[in-house]
């Protein structure tokens, strides 16, 4: 959606999720205090929870009082005052599909800071995902089966709260599975459970103040593990030998790329082995868009320096305890 306001000016873009009902709230939150009546019934409270109501769209703190120039509408004058026939556009006779813009936009903050942390057990061929999410908002995760036998499945997880959900690998062992979240999130677990294959396990953690973010890697196998960390944006790799039942941290500095991360971590050893790790550093403050996006002809701007509960079953819109 477009949002038009003296306090949404400057090109921005919000990806906090929002939907239909994001409009009614947005009305709620604004003459609700005066007018109780005017606060919607019918709007689940997981609805509640997962889509905003529009208000992190603007800024109301600065002054928005700048005249903005406007392209002149003299060509539209109407020639006298009889009534003329309405305008019909045409479509062009060479259609195309529409093709991303380059470069970047600002961007607000959103109230996401989310974790995915996936680990195998070879003698029940099983994987474990723990769905945690820290921030101020509760969260939709989409997981999605690469082997397209079994349909998406959904978790919903609320602010300070954490779910987990095993799943069984598929035909010979192995498994594929993508996580999908708001503004960019992925998390990829692809591997094999059968003898000697990798048992690495990758975990993310946020470090806001210094726009970092520090990768935990451990080996929980038997034997040592030449590793492979990409970094999709520097083009950087990092190679290491990890012992058994060793580990190590790989911090990364995020700001040039602002807050945006995209790492992908292979094994020698295994070459069905695979953990992706995605998505957006959130600090509290605005932000930029992702530079990925608008490559390769993007110009990169400088970030602006302008500061800026519960589980819910989806399938039943009520509080778990």
């Amino acid at each position: 959606m477009i949002v038009i306001s003296p306090w949404s000016k400057g090109g921005w873009v919000n990806s906090e999720v929002f939907d239909h009902t994001s409009l009614i709230r947005f009305i709620e939150r604004r003459f609700g205090k005066q007018h109780s009546g005017i606060i919607e019934p019918n709007i689940t409270p997981w609805r509640r929870a997962v889509a905003g109501d529009l208000t992190s769209a603007f800024d109301f703190e600065s002054r928005n009082d700048a005249i903005v120039a406007l392209p002149s509408t003299i060509s539209f004058m109407p020639p006298d005052n009889l009534r003329h026939p309405d305008y019909k556009p045409v479509p062009p006779t060479q259609q195309a599909l529409p093709q991303q813009e380059s470069g970047t936009r600002p961007a607000r903050a959103v109230p996401y800071e989310l974790h995915v942390h996936g680990e195998t057990n070879d003698s029940h061929a099983t994987v474990e995902l723990r769905f945690r999410n820290t921030g101020d908002a509760a969260a939709v995760f989409q997981l999605r089966f690469g082997d397209g036998q079994n349909a998406p499945r959904t978790y919903t997880v609320g602010p300070n709260h954490e779910v987990s959900d095993t799943l069984p690998a598929s035909a010979g062992n192995v498994y594929d599975l993508s996580v999908l979240g708001p503004n960019g999130f992925l998390r990829t677990f692809t591997g094999s459970l059968v003898t000697r294959s990798a048992n690495l396990s990758v975990r993310a953690s946020y470090e806001p103040r210094s726009e970092g973010i520090n990768l935990e890697i451990r080996n929980h196998g038997s034997t040592s593990e030449k590793i492979r960390l990409i970094d999709a944006y520097s083009g950087e790799t990092t190679v290491h030998n990890l012992q058994p039942h060793d580990s190590l941290s790989h911090f990364s500095d995020r700001h040039k790329f602002f807050g945006w991360y995209d790492f992908t971590l292979t094994a020698d050893s295994d070459t069905s082995f695979r953990r992706q790790i995605a998505g957006h550093l959130e600090t509290g403050k605005d932000s930029v868009t992702d530079p990925a996006i608008g490559m390769p002809s993007a110009q990169l701007i400088e970030p602006p320096t302008a500061t800026w509960g519960v589980f819910y079953n989806e399938e039943v819109a009520e509080p778990i305890s």
